[in-house]
Formats: C-alpha cells, structure tokens, sequence
C-alpha cells in the first residue's frame, strides 16, 4: 500500500467516525426532544389536567393505549431518518459544500433572528405544500398512510411517519441550508419551536384561547382544532404552523370556526333548573321517542370511516328488522384485504333502547370479528366494536354531511 493510498484510508476512517459520532448525537437530541414534548403533553394534558380540560377535549373518544405506543415506536425509526439526513448534512459542511452557516455567524443576532422567522415560513410552505402531495392516491400509501392510520391523533402521533414521508421531512433542513445562510443555532431553534407545535397540534385538546366572538384569538395560527379536522376529514387543513395557505387555497374546512367555538365554548344543553322541571323531562321523554322512532330510517345511508378511509352502505338485512353495512369503498384498496369491497362488514344488529346492538363487524384489514353497538347522533355514528375484554370506538360521519373541496 502506499503512502497516498494509507493517508486516503485514514481520512475515510475519519469520516466514518465523524459521521457515526453525528449520527447517535443527533438522534440522542432528537429522541430526548421528542420523548419531552410527547410524553410531556400526554402526561399534563391527559393525565395531571385532563378534568381541568375536559371542556376542551376536541373528540369525546380517547385513542387506545395499544395505537399511543404503536406511535412511539414508529416514531423511533422517523428519528432514524432524521439523524440519519442531518449527519450527511454535517459531512457535507465537513467536507467544505456548506458555507453558510459560517457565513451567518458573521451576520450577527439581526440575522439570526430574521433566519429564524424565515425558516419557520418557509417550512410552512414547505409541509403545505408536500402535504397535499403525498394526499394524492397514487403516492398516499407509500409516503403518508402510517400517519393517517392515527385517525383520532395523539401528541405521539407527531412522527408517526412512513419512512418515506420522514425522508421528505427532514429534506427541508439540507435544502434550506444550502439556499439560505443560516447558523446551526437557528436550527437548533427552530427544531424546538417545531417539535412543540407538532406535538401541542396532535394532543387532542383545545389549548389556543379564543376571542369575545369565539374565534382564535390569533388566527393566523393553526390550532389543534384545525389540524384534529385534517385528521378526521383528510381532504382539508393542510398547514401545519399558519392558516395561510389554505385559506388562500380554498382548502379549510368549511365548519373550522364552528368546531373551533364548540371546542372552547361548550356548554351544558340542559340547565338543573330545566331538568328538575316536571314539564321539561316530559318533553325531552317525548322527543326521545319521536328520536327512536325516527332513528331506524335515518341511519340507512353512506357513512365515512374515520379520516375518509373507506364508505360504508347501512341498509336493512334480508331480515327487515335488522340492519347491516356493505363496505362500497375505500381510499386505498389494499385495505379492504383483498377484494373486500361489496362484502358485508356488519350484520344483524338489532334497534334496542336507542341503539343498534348485538351485531357483528367484520374488519377487513386484520380478518376479525368484534360485538358490536352503534350509537346514532344526528350526523356523527358512534360504532363500539370488542373482542373479549378489549373494546374500540370509531367515529364515522355522514357521507353527505362532509363539506367537499
């Protein structure tokens, strides 16, 4: 071996181990931010002031236990890719391509905070934008169904990435740091504000105040009520930090600022005074019954499975008396476990005490079958599903009641 040869070999060790060293301190940064603000939510909002909050609980339903450290988990490998980016990023800089972050450590704190502001705006059009991509149905399943499969999202939904979409993510860092001149501290920076509005916009409670009239107090700002809709209604709500572009996009959801109002000005629909009133719990006896008997037609219809995943056709079983849904389609057919569309996925469910009860649901994706119960409120089916001891809720909508783009 020579001695070029021999100098070249030890250089290469070097970068290796440079880029190893990167590599574990950056995913150890990035796993202690993320298990901070994840798990910090969870525990303040859900558990030290989930009574407190409880006003401000967007859906009634919590997620299950088994979906939050499913979440977690997937989350590891998101982290994964982002190390993995920003190490290759660090060798680019070592190996001389990268000169602007020397260049702005010479622009002073003007600059730092301006690339900061900038950075921040310019990766809300970067999620918006890439967002909308990744919803079309050719690219949904390999670069953002995993993070739909959250259709009732948590604060540890927040990286619950495909490893595809990660890969998008994490891109807008090296992009824009080869664009514009920017120090790692700005990053740095921005990495937090980042991981706080993630996790604080998939916790499920509504924590941005509201006006005199009800409405954001800083509208400009997406809230969690906001992205909450995205997830349950897929085709709005695209942004991640501001409402900017969707709404110079037509794509907010038509009802934000009523579901926003609902979330941080509920109220009780009935007053004690009215309820210990003889006369009005006759009349609320009376408009139940009406509501049964009523109840039976109204449910015959399409209905959306959560975040639009699939539609289901409820009508009356060969038997009249008993209802049952035929699965008539889905966003990505290979979740209806190969040729399920048309089949039947509820049967024999029976009206008893205001709701449809004692009936099975067949689900497509795993090939078991739960009990199930199925409460009707106007618009929003409640479908309760178990095996054994282990229940689930899923929220579906009236198909004719979601607002279209």
């Amino acid at each position: 071996m020579t001695m070029l040869a021999s100098i070249e070999e030890d250089y290469m060790i070097a970068d290796l181990i440079a880029f190893a060293d990167r590599w574990q301190r950056s995913l150890t940064h990035d796993l202690s931010q993320y298990a901070m603000f994840a798990i910090g939510f969870w525990l303040v909002v859900w558990v030290l002031l989930g009574a407190l909050l409880a006003s401000r609980k967007i859906r009634t339903e919590k997620p299950p236990a088994r979906q939050l450290a499913l979440e977690f988990m997937i989350s590891l490998r998101s982290l994964a890719v982002f190390s993995t980016i920003g190490a290759l990023l660090f060798m680019v800089e070592r190996a001389g391509y990268l000169p602007g972050p020397a260049l702005a450590t010479n622009w002073g704190w003007g600059w730092a905070i301006a690339s900061f502001v900038l950075m921040v705006i310019g990766h809300d059009a970067y999620f918006y934008w890439t967002h909308r991509l990744v919803h079309d149905p050719r690219l949904f399943r390999t670069f953002h169904r995993r993070h739909h499969k959250s259709h009732n999202p948590s604060p540890f939904t927040a990286y619950s990435f495909d490893i595809a979409e990660a890969a998008i993510q994490a891109l807008f860092v090296p992009i824009w740091m080869v664009v514009v001149p920017t120090e790692w501290a700005v990053v740095g920076f921005f990495m937090l504000h980042q991981i706080v509005r993630n996790t604080m916009g998939h916790c499920g409670y509504e924590l941005f105040p509201a006006n005199a009239r009800g409405k954001p107090l800083f509208d400009f700002l997406t809230t969690v009520t906001h992205h909450d809709l995205h997830h349950g209604e897929a085709r709005w709500n695209f942004g991640l930090y501001f409402t900017w572009w969707d709404r110079l996009m037509g794509t907010e959801h038509p009802d934000y600022y009523a579901r926003f109002e609902a979330a941080t000005r509920r109220v009780c629909a009935l007053k004690a005074s009215a309820v210990k009133s003889g006369a009005a719990a006759l009349a609320i006896a009376l408009v139940l019954s009406a509501t049964d008997a009523r109840a039976q037609e109204r449910i015959h219809d399409d209905w959306a499975t959560p975040g639009l995943g699939g539609v289901v056709r409820l009508a009356p079983c060969a038997n009249a008396s008993r209802l049952c849904g035929r699965l008539i389609w889905v966003w990505d057919p290979t979740d209806a476990g190969g040729g399920a569309i048309g089949t039947m996925i509820l049967r024999d469910f029976v009206f008893e005490r205001g709701a449809w009860r004692e009936g099975s649901v067949s689900n497509p994706e795993d090939g078991r079958t739960y009990r199930g119960t199925i409460n009707l409120d106007g618009d929003i089916l409640r479908l309760r599903g178990c095996a054994g001891p282990f229940c689930q809720t899923q929220i579906w909508r009236r198909l004719d009641s979601i607002p279209r783009p």
